[in-house]
């Protein structure tokens, strides 16, 4: 039989899915589209053949199209083949060949390093490849083939002695051979083949190629849109195959997945092929096809493809195959159902087509205005370097004024992380800028002031909803329910416990109540003060004691009357109270001390211990061991030490002022050590700032800048100057704690003199409020007079006592209530300073990180200066001309969506 006569086509499909005018003009779009290259840019629908190294890819495409591939033995696809079949009724059979140069080659990194000049040629190479017959010969078809593979710089499998290829040669390329068919009878048909894929190694390859082969069939493979037509050989293991598991990555349900089984008349595994074409043992979708091409005897024979078609009909109607159903057998039937998969695909497509042109026109219009225009003149360089810093001036103006509009990352809103940085630091200064906390003062029951009652103290950690908790709050239910407004050990009990526990109800008093004398409990080292050694234990958190308020506890201690010491402890009386030979400046106590009742609050600050009895039998048993102590909360022993650090400056300072008066070194001192902590918080907080604002000015660049060279730059002089303002507010910083420090204590304010009235007010009525529970003759009647206390002028010694316990005791708290006045005041002011001036000035420095890169700085920039600035690099020159092409083929791919979505409704119409 001649060379000739192979190729006699006989592809007419029985039922055309393209049949209809419609289909067709969808179908010549889609073409166009792939043609101007739109399919880089947007998904198209595609049949793509893939399988192992020898699967019989060749031979199915041969006889899907009826086109010679050559499919010689050690022959394997080395690029891209699109196969692209038209119904001309009206004209001959004709045959174009030409090669579509792909713009992300997968196997650059194989080839010549080529300039652009070299690009340019091979380009110009490809176009000038045109190939058009209407009689092509198997040889003449080898030939085109073989002068494409040169263009594309694939040589033969030559191994060289160390076993590698010249360096001018590859064994693959991902530009696409186009093969182009049209005639009387041929049908509206597309499909592209690509390389195999091999597991292992032959001579002359490498493994960076493997990699690549396998990144260009997975590039094919991922679209959506795309069909994958996976080829599996019969007379191998089909287990084994890495085609499918490919499939199985890019296509998990196996829904666009297309089965072949080729080589069913050499198999040797009959039934596994039977089994698998059932879509029993690898189920997909689509199910399997069985299909028998050419033998190689065949192949050699030249027979036509009629002849090929009758004899794969008559093997497949003999046993076992004829189980099948026809529509499952041979290639005529698989070439049905692929024509009718990719009309079907094409239709649903198509009307968004247009959509997702434009949105990529967008996209792409945005990512080259980011990169700016060519710059190649000094000019060029100055205009574009303006414009930039005019949008990231405009940018960062925008940000720093809190006006988000437009800016949709978190890490833009400058002026919002900056706020929340300075909540938290003046958070941390309330409650970590003290060195050690103040106290809490007691508040009567008849304090009914509301703006009183609703002042927090400022510098104390103590955060509640009123000022009706002290510094433990009420630690039972003696005010009854609810919570939410203890002090700062707050209750979980009571709503409105104060240092003394609640003020607002009559303490409880009587048998009911225990005594806290004779108590014995061993101290926990308190490990917040490890180098103070102090020991301590609070009463109240110990069970049963928990049940009751502290001055519940009190006041049944003061109506037990005096005890005698029980551990040898001569300086102590009941609780409360000092007895005779008592320091009243304090003295270090020894751990001693402590296994007695504890160390409560006087109310004054003063650390007073109980040493008594043990308790009377018909109260409640004694606590257990130290190990019960509830110690969930702060240790109060923390809150007492501000006294201690008192009188220790009492002590340092002592010259010749009188006993009992004030030397006016003490309170600089004292309050240069509470403040110690405020240089370190403020830096810190300072630190956090800048860092913040480099972070957002750097997103600020990105996204404004679309040049990675260019950004760097920016970035680099951002950070310079970043430098220079950073030294500035850190020395604004410490110059100003240093004045802190060094000034005397002088201020204005008349909060300070209403403040230290205030702690005054709430002392005198605590002191009446003990003198009331002591002696409930000189409470009025609850009902008549319940705000009322008689004072018996014969007993006024008795109040006078209470509300001056001694010189030194109202010493120390005059001292407290001074130095807490002036150091709210002073942190006050110290926020201020840093979040007003030092952060502030940060970042509205004309000359600042923030705000320095605008056109006026451009315009103080030398010449040198902007050409090193404004330089192109050859990376952003290539990015911009990707760029330029891509904007070019989507304008054509638009243009062409057009046109056919005009045609399409001219005809509906």
């Amino acid at each position: 039989m001649d060379e000739e006569q192979f190729f006699t086509p006989d592809t007419l499909l029985n039922e055309d899915p393209f049949r209809s005018e419609t289909s067709q003009r969808l179908f010549e779009a889609i073409d166009e589209l792939r043609s101007c290259g739109a399919n880089y840019e947007i998904g198209l629908p595609e049949l793509v053949i893939v399988g192992d190294q020898s699967a019989g890819k060749s031979s199915l495409l041969q006889s899907l199209t009826d086109i010679p591939f050559p499919v010689a033995d050690g022959f394997c696809t080395r690029f891209p083949t699109r196969i692209v079949s038209r119904r001309t009724p009206n004209e001959a059979d004709i045959t174009r060949i030409s090669i579509e140069p792909d713009n992300f080659d997968l196997f650059k990194a194989f080839a010549l390093k080529e300039t652009p000049d070299e690009r340019a040629k091979r380009l110009e190479a490809y176009a000038n490849f045109a190939y058009r017959s209407s009689d092509v010969t198997a040889a003449d078809f080898r030939d085109a083939v073989d002068r494409a593979k040169e263009l594309m710089g694939i040589t033969a499998l030559v191994p060289v002695e160390d076993g590698m290829r010249t360096a001018s040669s590859r064994n693959f390329a991902s530009d696409v051979l186009k093969v182009e068919v049209s005639g009387p009878d041929r049908s509206y048909f597309s499909i592209l083949d690509v390389p195999g894929v091999f597991q292992s190694l032959t001579k002359g390859l490498t493994e960076k190629e493997k990699i690549g082969v396998r990144d260009l069939v997975a590039s094919y493979m991922e679209p959506k849109h795309s069909v994958m037509i996976c080829v599996a050989s019969g007379n191998n293991d089909l287990a084994n195959q890495a085609a499918f598991d490919m499939a199985s990555e890019h296509d998990p349900q196996l829904q666009r997945t297309i089965g072949v089984i080729t080589k069913c008349d050499i198999t040797q595994n009959k039934n596994q092929a039977l089994a698998l074409a059932q879509n029993e043992e690898k189920h997909l979708t689509h199910g399997w096809f069985v299909v028998r091409n050419r033998t190689l005897a065949e192949l050699n024979a030249n027979i036509s493809s009629f002849e090929r078609s009758s004899r794969e009909t008559t093997f497949f109607d003999s046993d076992p195959w004829n189980r099948l159903p026809e529509s499952r057998r041979g290639t005529h039937a698989l070439k049905q159902y692929l024509a009718d998969q990719l009309c079907r695909r094409i239709r649903e497509i198509f009307p968004s087509i247009l959509v997702t042109v434009r949105d990529r026109e967008v996209s792409t219009k945005h990512q080259l205005d980011r990169l700016g225009p060519a710059r190649k003149s000094l000019e060029e360089k100055r205009t574009y370097l303006t414009d930039l810093a005019q949008q990231l001036h405009s940018l960062n103006s925008q940000a720093l004024g809190g006006r988000y509009h437009g800016l949709n990352k978190e890490s833009l809103k400058l002026r919002r992380l900056v706020r929340e940085a300075n909540d938290t630091f003046t958070t941390k200064m309330i409650v970590h800028g003290h060195c050690v906390p103040f106290q809490d003062i007691p508040v009567s029951r008849d304090a009914k002031d509301e703006k009183n009652n609703d002042k927090a103290a400022f510098g104390s950690p103590s955060i509640s909803a009123t000022n009706k908790g002290g510094l433990f709050g009420s630690q039972g239910n003696s005010s009854g329910g609810g919570s939410g407004s203890g002090g700062l050990l707050a209750s979980q009990k009571s709503s409105s416990g104060g240092v003394f526990g609640s003020l607002e109800a009559k303490p409880k008093v009587g048998p009911q109540v225990p005594t806290t004398k004779g108590i014995k409990f061993e101290a926990p080292i308190l490990e917040e003060y490890p180098g103070f050694g102090y020991y301590y234990q609070n009463v109240c958190m110990m069970q049963p004691y928990k049940e009751f308020s502290v001055e519940e506890l009190r006041l049944s201690d003061y109506l037990q009357g005096p005890s005698p010491p029980v551990n040898g402890l001569s300086d102590t009386g009941p609780f409360g109270s000092t007895a005779a030979g008592a320091s009243a400046s304090g003295t270090k106590l020894s751990p001693s001390f402590f296994s007695g009742f504890g160390q409560p609050s006087t109310g004054s600050g003063q650390l007073t211990g109980t040493a008594t009895p043990a308790p009377q039998a018909s109260l409640v048993p004694a606590p257990k061991k130290s190990n019960n102590i509830d110690i969930s909360v702060t240790s109060w022993s923390r809150y007492s030490q501000i006294y201690s650090w008192i009188r220790e400056e009492i002590r340092n300072c002592r010259g010749t002022e009188l006993q009992g008066t004030l030397n006016p070194d003490v309170l600089p001192a004292l309050f240069h050590r509470q403040i110690i902590n405020w240089k370190t918080i403020a830096t810190s907080h300072f630190q956090s700032v800048t860092d913040t604002t480099i972070k957002a000015l750097e997103e600020a660049v990105n996204a404004t800048c679309g040049d990675t060279a260019t950004a760097q730059r920016i970035q680099t002089l951002v950070q310079r100057t970043n430098g220079i303002s950073k030294e500035q507010g850190l020395s604004q910083l410490n110059q100003r704690f240093d004045e802190i420090v060094s000034r005397h204590l002088q201020t204005q304010n008349p909060s300070f003199e209403k403040n230290i009235r205030d702690a005054r007010l709430a002392r005198f009525e605590a002191a009446l409020e003990r003198y009331r529970s002591k002696r409930p003759s000189s409470v009025a009647s609850e009902i008549e007079a319940p705000n009322e206390v008689i004072v018996n002028l014969l007993d006024v010694t008795s109040l006078f006592d209470e509300l001056h316990m001694s010189n030194a005791q109202n010493l120390e708290d005059e001292i407290h209530d001074t130095l807490k006045s002036y150091y709210e005041l002073a942190l006050h002011d110290f926020i201020e300073f840093v979040t007003q001036q030092v952060v502030e000035s940060y970042l509205n420095d004309p000359k600042g990180p923030v705000l320095f890169f605008n056109p006026l700085y451009i315009g103080s920039l030398t010449l040198e200066e902007i050409e090193d600035l404004g330089a192109e690099d050859a990376e952003t020159a290539r990015v911009r001309a990707e760029k330029e092409e891509t904007l070019a083929r989507l304008s054509r791919a638009e243009e062409i969506a057009l046109k056919y979505t005009r045609e399409k409704d001219d005809h509906t119409s």
